[in-house]
């Protein structure tokens, strides 16, 4: 069974210019219940949502032991070898301010190099590109987040022209993916107000909805 990963897209969060503590984020009740119906589950699959989990929630070191199983078990599962990647730049981001020493550039280096291959491998792979667009966005170092940009672009454009090719829940993924690459690059909320009433108008899930209007309200602030 292969699950729909698109909410621990948003446990990707690097800071860039300095280290990176990653506090962990505390389980909800529905979380919490959630991880213990897969716990004693020994499937791919299962192990891989655990996996990504721990990803979501910030505890980088469990979900590195999963991960790093789970690649030499499978390595050519992409969307793993993505979600390994992506941890692993966490991994390099509690490692110190990202211009002072050579042991954080090359982690970072190599965590964007592998997740680079596991586009390229996958190109097709939808949850690869997200985790490929939402890292590369947040750790923004050689020039990462103006390929996140560029790959977001040829996204969207690809959802605008076939969005029958993409279930609600994906193309939900993608708008919020395009509202947080917008608030790191822009202070103009005009496009993210586009981006956001689309999410609504979709109405994949009323969780989704919920963060939409939420972030709608916090824009109207501005």
């Amino acid at each position: 069974m292969r699950f729909t990963p698109w909410t621990a897209l948003f446990g990707i969060t690097l800071l860039t210019g300095c280290s990176q503590e990653f506090p962990q984020e505390p389980w909800s009740k529905s979380d919490m219940e959630y991880l213990q119906s897969l716990e004693g589950e020994q499937d791919f699959d299962s192990r891989l949502e655990i996996a990504r989990q721990n990803f979501t929630h910030n505890y980088i070191d469990e979900a590195n032991a999963l991960l790093s199983e789970l690649v030499t078990e499978n390595p050519d599962d992409m969307e793993t070898k993505a979600w390994y990647a992506a941890n692993n730049c966490k991994i390099a981001g509690r490692k110190g301010p990202w211009l002072m020493g050579l042991d954080k550039l090359s982690g970072v280096w190599a965590c964007l190099t592998d997740i680079q291959r596991a586009s390229e491998t996958a190109p097709d792979n939808f949850t690869v590109q997200l985790i490929q667009i939402n890292t590369y966005a947040e750790v923004d170092m050689f020039g990462s987040r103006d390929k996140a940009t560029g790959s977001l672009e040829k996204l969207l454009a690809k959802i605008e022209k076939q969005s029958d090719l993409y279930a609600p829940s994906a193309q939900v993924a993608a708008y919020e993916t395009a509202v947080r690459l917008e608030a790191l690059k822009s202070t103009d909320p005009q496009q993210s107000r586009i981006y956001l009433k689309r999410i609504i108008q979709l109405n994949a899930d009323p969780q989704s909805v919920d963060r939409a209007n939420k972030t709608l309200a916090k824009l109207s602030k501005k």
